[in-house]
């Protein structure tokens, strides 16, 4: 595997996009998913768009505090380089004959994201680029707190 240092700025382009792609498309479809369960829920127990503004922005810090918690290093060695610790990790793979990763980085919810536009027609970036799961939800949650955010200020809810 190469540096992805010596790579050209022009080759790395198209990897930002989708990578940044991936991530705005997560962050939205929490966003998307989260308002309609507040107003859902707002309108069913009578309360409005003001309920739906205050529910959003509880859940909204919510999933902040729980993509913060998750973003969390739980050991120095979290903390150590990506490259070093993917070198390792190609070290290990070389060494065993598993094909299936320790862990896996698909979720239901995931794969939802996948089959939304834009990203159903484009393919999905390399997993060493890739934004983790818990870095998506906290930018999904700044997108709950924007709805919020907007509902009060552009809409007077």
């Amino acid at each position: 595997m190469t540096d992805p240092t010596d790579e050209s700025t022009a080759d790395r382009l198209p990897v930002a996009v989708l990578v940044c792609l991936d991530a705005v498309t997560y962050a939205f479809t929490v966003a998307l998913t989260t308002t309609v369960i507040a107003v859902s829920l707002a309108f069913v127990t009578g309360g409005g768009f003001t309920r739906v503004k205050y529910v959003l922005f509880v859940v909204g810090f919510l999933l902040l505090g729980y993509a913060t918690v998750r973003l969390w290093p739980s050991s120095p060695s979290d903390l150590e380089d990506d490259h070093a610790r993917e070198s390792d990790a190609m070290t290990t793979a070389s060494l065993t004959t598993d094909s299936i990763p320790a862990s896996a980085d698909q979720t239901r919810f995931q794969s939802f994201v996948r089959a939304m536009p834009p990203l159903r027609w484009l393919p999905a970036p390399p997993p060493t680029y890739r934004m983790s799961p818990p870095g998506k939800l906290f930018l999904g949650s700044l997108f709950v707190l924007l709805v919020s955010y907007l509902l009060e200020a552009l809409f007077g809810f």
